[in-house]
């Protein structure tokens, strides 16, 4: 190729470059651009929730005590003591009544016995139908033989009539003022044998042997028995008047609830 003829070549291919330059600025120049316009977006509240899972309470184990096995013994009832708990007269002069012998302190005793019960048997008169220092009925046991040992009739005066109704408060007290005291019903001692009640007053510093027995003995009133001796050691024969009334006085003298005690 000639020179002449590249020469034109490369001038219509600049020319031609330069028209589609100029045609390309005349389009970005008549374009409009719109603007965009970008919102930020607000976004919603996050709602965070906290659970709280409470700590699990510490266990701690129970010390399991030993155990050591006792054997204890049945317990004595409480003793409640009446309001009208006197204590005696330590005053052993005798006294005759219905030509029978007390003391003084027996006598007493059941004077105050008396002011207690209020009723109709007279226990310092007629009713009073053995004494005591006396051996003339072998069916009380030598009961009588020393001090504060007394038999008191339950029949009204003059009649063959017997007080029932005056027995239970009378040997109640007779209890409270310090006898230990029991009915003895008809023929329970021997065939025969009358109805009436037998006290021994307690703590009496004359009683004899058989009458304190009837206190503290096998068969005795502070272990819950009547006091009659049981042939051939049967069992004794429970009280039937709810068992012993113990006073202050009583306790101070030794005495004692002995109806959970061995004799």
């Amino acid at each position: 190729m000639s020179q002449r003829a590249i020469s034109f070549a490369l001038w219509s291919l600049l020319s031609l470059l330069a028209i589609t330059c100029l045609s390309a600025c005349a389009l970005i120049k008549n374009s409009s651009i719109q603007p965009t316009t970008i919102t930020n977006a607000t976004s919603a509240p996050t709602t965070t929730f906290t659970q709280t899972i409470p700590s699990q309470p510490t266990k701690t184990p129970n010390q399991v005590p030993s155990f050591t096995p006792t054997i204890s013994s049945t317990p004595t009832p409480a003793i409640i003591e009446p309001d009208d708990c006197l204590k005696p007269p330590e005053n052993f002069d005798l006294v005759i009544i219905n030509g029978m012998y007390i003391n003084q302190r027996t006598f007493s005793m059941l004077e105050h016995a008396q002011s207690i019960y209020g009723g109709e048997i007279e226990l310092t008169g007629y009713h009073l139908t053995q004494g005591s220092y006396t051996n003339l009925v072998s069916a009380s046991f030598g009961t009588h033989n020393g001090g504060g040992a007394v038999d008191l009739s339950v029949i009204q005066y003059g009649t063959y009539q017997v007080l029932y109704p005056d027995i239970d408060p009378l040997i109640q007290a007779l209890r409270i003022a310090g006898f230990a005291a029991w009915l003895r019903d008809f023929d329970q001692l021997y065939p025969g044998s009358p109805i009436h009640i037998h006290a021994i007053a307690i703590g009496d510093r004359d009683l004899s042997s058989p009458a304190r027995d009837q206190l503290t003995g096998e068969f005795g009133y502070f272990r819950g028995f009547n006091g009659i001796p049981q042939e051939n050691r049967s069992v004794p024969i429970p009280d039937e008047h709810d068992g012993p009334i113990l006073c202050q006085w009583m306790l101070e003298m030794g005495y004692s609830d002995l109806r959970n005690s061995s004799p």
